[in-house]
């Protein structure tokens, strides 16, 4: 049972069940009784995570040692092909399934999503900032991609996927702050091992205060109703703000572990606005 625990979780079905559910807050939102199209824009969401998921692991391997030991490849030997074996078969079949979708979102995931994945775990990840940029950038285009799915243009999305870009660029961040030994033993040069931890801080502090100038902004806040402003200041504001005042240089993993969890509420909070507010 373990063993089976383990195998699961090596995909990170809590990140795959997010990524679902945002689509299916966009596909709700455009077109709710198209559930057949959502499905199979579904199917390559969860193939190209599980993908990337496990690209990830099997790349972060010696890392992993040191910052995450109960991961799966770290606690288990695996043969080095059956996880390539793996990988492949899930790009393959969420490609393949992406052949059937409108032009735009089928653009959106292979020839974007699909090489930035796999360019980002096996060379941009490790360049500073530019790594948590590009993975930021893939989780929100989610989003779009969800757009473009239903209707093959991006019209409603493009300010939320903004929004998603900062508050999961904050939480990238602050990962890396958490895992700053691991990547350091590792010679791989993250934004806090390159500029220092007090000026990642104060990126991450500048981060969040455009944030939230920009999710009140009247572009964003006009788009909805009157539930917006108290939502999103209770669910998100005011947990980021104390996310702010808490980071300090001598900041325990711990907490950074808090913190960062706490970010990934906030994403989902941010989701569930949309649909209570639209």
């Amino acid at each position: 049972m373990i063993l089976l625990f383990s195998i699961i979780n090596f995909f990170r079905p809590l990140n795959i069940i997010l990524g679902v559910f945002t689509s299916f807050v966009v596909s709700y939102l455009i077109d709710p009784l198209n559930f057949i199209r959502f499905i199979d824009l579904a199917i390559t969401i969860i193939c190209y995570m599980a993908g990337a998921n496990a690209l990830n692991d099997f790349v972060d391997i010696k890392i992993d040692r040191i910052n995450k030991p109960n991961r799966f490849l770290v606690k288990y030997s695996v043969s080095k092909k059956y996880i390539i074996g793996c990988i492949a078969i899930l790009f393959l079949i969420g490609s393949w399934n992406a052949l059937h979708i409108y032009p735009l979102a089928k653009n959106i995931a292979l020839f974007f999503a699909l090489p930035t994945l796999i360019l980002y775990e096996i060379i941009l990840k490790k360049i500073p900032l530019i790594g948590n940029i590009i993975i930021s950038l893939l989780v929100g285009s989610v989003f779009i991609y969800t757009e473009a799915g239903l209707t093959n243009s991006i019209n409603m999305t493009w300010k939320i996927f903004i929004l998603a870009f900062l508050l999961n660029l904050i939480r990238e961040i602050i990962k890396d702050i958490q895992d700053i030994s691991g990547d350091n033993a590792n010679n791989i040069k993250t934004l806090p091992l390159f500029i220092g931890i007090n000026k990642t801080i104060l990126f991450v502090r500048f981060l969040s205060t455009i944030f939230i100038l920009l999710s009140i902004h009247p572009a964003y806040s006009f788009q909805y109703s009157i539930y917006y402003i108290p939502l999103i200041l209770f669910s998100i504001h005011i947990p980021l703000l104390y996310i702010m005042w808490g980071l300090r240089v001598d900041i325990t993993t711990t907490k950074l572990h808090h913190f960062s969890n706490g970010l990934k509420i906030m994403i989902i909070n941010g989701i569930i606005i949309i649909l209570l507010s639209h």
